[in-house]
């Protein structure tokens, strides 16, 4: 899908900038933004919830929480994906419990209350006790199905009421900046090696801003500017290099405090890349960053308009994992656990500020460019109008 205009604007250093509004206080803090929210973002648009290999064989599942709503994560027989709302559809029992990692069943969900069991497909397929001859068609009463689909290893589901507004693909492509881009790192071939789950008391658009701008990097991140010499000039973009990738410190190779590690370096990158850091956004809750030997996500689970659970999980060649020798993850995973934890601290505090009833709506600076752009996607999902 082409860039629109405004996106390109954003992205062009030469095009004039003049001082943009943030989103107001109630947007980050009210009770009613939020519910708004569920609805048109969290239940309307394509959602990161995991990776694929998660649920590698049929009957694994994984169960997740998007904005209130519990649902599932299946494979069939035949290896398609599947998921349904955590939802019997007898007499609405929750059907699954809250599990954090992947959990199997043989061939049926069988439901905690009254035992109606369900194949992999979300068929009804055993309703003890109801007889033949109160006509009783089990096919009536299938799970609630989710559209879901996969992009480099990354699980999207859309709970549209009615079915997705556009394909997975579509809404990968429509914006600024797209995982579509990285096609070279072949994460659908990535394992990950280490999870990390924090409990942020921020709006996921706190987490969201912060991730994309680098204003803040100079007084929150004296490390991580050592090594990403751009980002001690609060920018997140250098336009000279293809596809937003910013040069790690001279000498580096790896995306550690000494630029140094033991982990091999993917196959297949360009030749740049071996020296360059990479982060994308993806609306609305995918923050991915790139390395040479390693990527690292942050995926966001918002819990209410002050409380978003984020995951982040570090991916690897499944060969690099498998050997001990050579799988030592310690120097990139404890780099980014120090900027991770910086950040939520800072995030923290702003959720505080514009709870205030002093704060109306702040300012955005040139460097806060890409956060303008995202509180104008923001306003789209919403209904809202943009600013322009």
């Amino acid at each position: 899908m082409a860039k629109t205009e405004q996106d390109i604007k954003i992205r062009n250093d030469e095009v004039e900038w003049e001082p943009r509004p943030t989103l107001g206080s109630a947007d980050y803090a009210s009770a009613e933004v939020w519910e708004d929210e569920r609805q048109k973002i969290w239940w309307g648009e394509w959602i990161c919830v995991g990776r694929a290999e998660e649920v590698s064989k049929p009957g694994d599942y994984v169960v997740r929480d998007v904005a209130g709503e519990s649902i599932f994560i299946t494979r069939n027989d035949g290896g398609e994906l599947r998921a349904f709302y955590n939802v019997c559809s007898h007499r609405g029992t929750k059907f699954l419990d809250d599990i954090e990692g992947t959990q199997s069943v043989r061939k049926a969900f069988v439901c905690p209350y009254h035992a109606w069991a369900f194949d992999l497909n979300g068929q009804l397929v055993g309703s003890p006790n109801v007889k033949e001859d109160e006509h009783f068609d089990r096919a009536d009463h299938p799970l609630y199905d989710i559209a879901i689909d996969t992009y480099a290893g990354f699980l999207f589901v859309n709970l549209t009421t009615g079915g997705p507004k556009e394909t997975l693909l579509e809404s990968l492509n429509d914006g600024a900046e797209t995982i579509t881009a990285f096609d070279r790192f072949k994460m659908d071939e990535l394992r990950v090696g280490v999870r990390l789950v924090y409990e942020v008391k921020a709006n996921w658009k706190i987490v969201v801003e912060n991730y994309n701008e680098c204003l803040h990097c100079p007084q929150i991140h004296p490390e991580l500017v050592q090594v990403i010499p751009l980002f001690r000039f609060g920018e997140v973009w250098d336009e000279e290099i293809p596809d937003d990738g910013n040069r790690m410190m001279k000498g580096a190779t790896s995306f550690t405090q000494t630029g140094e590690s033991p982990l091999p370096t993917f196959p297949g990158l360009n030749p740049e890349d071996l020296e360059m850091y990479y982060g994308t956004y993806q609306f609305p809750n995918l923050m991915l960053n790139l390395h040479p030997d390693c990527a690292m996500y942050y995926i966001g689970f918002p819990k209410g308009p002050s409380h978003t659970t984020v995951v982040s999980e570090f991916m690897f060649r499944p060969e690099t994992i498998a050997d001990p020798e050579l799988f030592k993850p310690e120097a990139t995973v404890e780099f980014w656990d120090l900027i991770s934890k910086q950040d939520w601290d800072v995030c923290e505090r702003a959720q505080t500020g514009v709870s205030s009833r002093a704060f109306t709506r702040g300012v955005f600076p040139r460097q806060d460019r890409f956060l303008y752009w995202f509180n104008e996607e923001w306003r789209r999902a919403m209904g809202r109008p943009t600013l322009g």
